[in-house]
């Protein structure tokens, strides 16, 4: 942790870097858990990976998402955790961090619904209610209800709760 620390800095913005950000986790107090990190003691980093695939001039916003979800999927754990080692050894090698000596663990959460897609009036045409794709593939089957941000067809996580909540709605209404 001193390696990361001596850098000073608690969010990094790294353009063009296979991870754009990278912040300092916030010391956590839980229970009798006290958090916070100094010195040598090891600390929590939260590294952002996005893929933003290069449009070929032929593709739909719609495509793009889906091509950023897909590989956001498909890339190996050796490819994440080559890429942390090297963009983590960059910015803090000369503070003394060794990848190989420092990281403890790595753990990739592969959080696809930020490439829930939101319809764009320039592009999609309006469909009646209950007739948008995302309407229609929430439909309830039997007692299976689908709730996530695709459902709602925005990527945000308050519509992720909204859908939730609807699917409860679904299931224990009379």
């Amino acid at each position: 942790g001193a390696a990361v620390r001596k850098g000073g800095a608690v969010q990094h913005l790294c353009p063009g870097s296979f991870h754009n950000v990278v912040i300092k986790a916030p010391p956590v107090n839980l229970g009798n858990y006290r958090g916070g990190s100094r010195g040598e003691e090891p600390l929590l980093l939260s590294m952002v990976y996005v893929p933003t695939p290069r449009n070929n001039g032929k593709q739909s916003g719609r495509d793009l998402l889906r091509l950023g979800r897909h590989r956001l999927y498909t890339t190996p754990f050796s490819t994440y955790e080559t890429e942390v080692k090297k963009q983590l050894t960059s910015m803090f090698g000369a503070n003394g961090f060794d990848a190989e000596r420092d990281l403890e663990a790595i753990t990739v959460n592969r959080w696809s619904h930020g490439y829930a897609y939101v319809y764009m009036d320039l592009y999609d045409h309006s469909w009646e209610k209950g007739q948008a794709p995302h309407e229609v593939g929430r439909k309830p089957i039997g007692s299976i209800s689908i709730a996530n941000s695709d459902s709602e067809a925005i990527p945000y996580l308050q519509e992720a709760v909204d859908a939730a909540w609807r699917a409860v709605e679904e299931q224990t209404r009379g």
